[in-house]
C-alpha cells in the first residue's frame, strides 16, 4: 500500500470518528458527548435472523400460484403430505423389526445409599446420629442426588469398620438384609416407611409445605401393601395391621384405612 493511499485512509477515520463525537447542540453538560452506539442502532447478528416465505403472492415471488406444492397430487392438497412413517403401502421399517421387551410403568426406582457413606456423613456432623434419619433428613444432607424423580431410598451394603456406627434409628423406604441387620446389630432400628410422590416432595421441601396440612399416605398398590405390612421387610405398617389385612384387595385396604380415626396432629 503506498503513503498516500494510507493517509487518505486515515483522513477518513478520523473524520467519520470526530463526527460520531461531536458535541450536542442543545444537550446538558453530562449528555455532551455521544457514545459511538445507541439503543436504536442495536440489530441481530447477521445472520442469526431469517425472513419468512411468504407463498401465494403472485409469480414474481417464485411462490404464487401453487406455492411450491406443484399440480395436483397427494402433496397438493390441504393436509398434505403421509403420516409418520408411511412407506407407500409396503410394511414399514417400524414393523419389520421385531418387539424385545416392554418397559414396566408401575416400577419404582430407590436411590441407593451405602452404610459407609452415612457412617462418614454422620462422622463429619453432616447428619445428627440423635435424631430419627428420614428420607428428608438423607436428601437435605446431599448423601443422595436426584431423589425428587425416584421413589425413595434403598440402605445397602455393610458398614465400614474404620467409622463409628452408633445406635441409629432409620426410617427409609426399603433396606437390604444386611444393611438392615448391620443397624440391628449396633442397637439401632429401621422402619420402610412408604412415600407417594407429594409424601416424597414434602419430605425433600418442608419449607414449601408450611402451613398446609397433608397427611400422610398409606400404600394403595397390593404389592406395596404386602411389603409395607410384612415384618420380615420392616414394614412400619406391621404391628398396626393384622395378618388378615395383608391379603385384602387394594380396595378393601382403602376402605379400612379411610374407616380408621385418623390421630390427631
Amino acid at each position: 500500500m503506498s503513503l498516500n493511499m494510507f493517509a487518505g485512509s486515515l483522513r477518513s477515520l478520523l473524520s467519520s470518528t470526530s463526527r460520531l463525537i461531536v458535541p450536542s447542540a442543545g444537550g446538558s453538560s453530562s449528555r455532551s458527548a455521544s457514545t459511538l452506539a445507541h439503543l436504536g442502532e442495536l440489530a441481530p447478528a447477521k445472520g442469526s435472523t431469517k425472513v419468512d416465505t411468504r407463498y401465494g403472492r403472485g409469480p414474481g415471488s417464485q411462490k404464487g400460484g401453487t406455492s411450491g406444492r406443484g399440480h395436483k397430487g397427494q402433496k397438493a392438497r390441504a393436509g398434505k403430505g403421509v403420516r409418520l412413517g408411511f412407506e407407500g403401502g409396503q410394511t414399514p421399517l417400524h414393523r419389520k423389526i421385531p418387539k424385545r421387551g416392554f418397559i414396566n410403568f408401575t416400577s419404582k426406582t430407590y436411590a441407593p445409599l451405602s452404610i459407609s457413606t452415612l457412617q462418614s456423613f454422620i462422622s463429619q456432623s453432616r447428619i445428627s446420629p440423635s435424631e430419627p434419619i428420614t428420607v428428608g433428613t438423607i436428601a437435605r444432607s446431599n448423601a443422595v442426588h436426584g431423589l425428587s424423580h425416584l421413589s425413595g431410598i434403598k440402605l445397602l451394603g455393610e458398614p465400614d469398620p474404620s467409622l463409628p456406627l452408633p445406635p441409629l434409628k432409620l426410617e427409609l423406604s426399603r433396606y437390604s438384609k444386611a444393611a438392615a441387620q448391620a443397624i440391628i446389630d449396633a442397637g439401632g432400628q429401621v422402619s420402610a416407611v412408604y412415600h407417594n410422590n407429594l409424601g416424597l416432595r414434602k419430605e425433600i421441601f418442608p419449607e414449601k409445605f408450611v402451613g398446609r396440612d397433608i397427611k400422610a399416605a398409606k400404600p394403595t398398590r397390593k404389592t406395596d401393601i404386602l411389603y409395607y405390612t410384612n415384618p420380615k421387610k420392616y414394614g412400619y405398617l406391621a404391628n398396626e395391621t393384622t395378618p388378615a389385612a395383608r391379603k385384602m384387595s387394594p380396595g378393601e385396604w382403602t376402605e379400612v384405612s379411610q374407616s380408621q380415626p385418623q390421630p390427631e396432629a
